[in-house]
């Protein structure tokens, strides 16, 4: 019986910092989405025409590192290990205003 009691310890134990752990990531996952959005939308506005055929535009981590290697200063900290070319933002733009409509972040580190 005390077998058994210990069993369901320390799976609790398990489920609990699994939880915990999951949870801690995909927060630390928003945060760099939202670096990478926000840079990315900044770097568009910069550097992108408005008048091109194209609706949607990608901007990827080494189009914003290039950029600081230039002068910028996009926060890019925490996307030190994620893929170059991977980790990227995809911008719709509305044409009416010529300002970012939507951004989608695609993030694989």
């Amino acid at each position: 019986m005390k077998t058994k009691a210990v069993l369901i310890i320390l799976f609790l134990i398990i489920i609990i910092t699994l939880g915990y752990y999951f949870t801690m990531k995909n927060k630390a996952d928003s945060v760099l989405k939202n670096k990478i959005k926000t840079a990315s939308i900044d770097y568009f506005e910069k550097y992108q025409s408005t008048n091109d055929s194209t609706s949607t535009y990608v901007i990827t981590l080494d189009m914003l590192r290039n950029a600081n290697n230039q002068g910028e200063n996009y926060d890019l900290s925490g996307l030190e290990k994620c893929s170059k070319h991977s980790t990227l933002s995809r911008i719709t733009i509305d044409y009416n205003n010529g300002q970012p409509k939507k951004v989608e972040v695609e993030l694989k580190c």
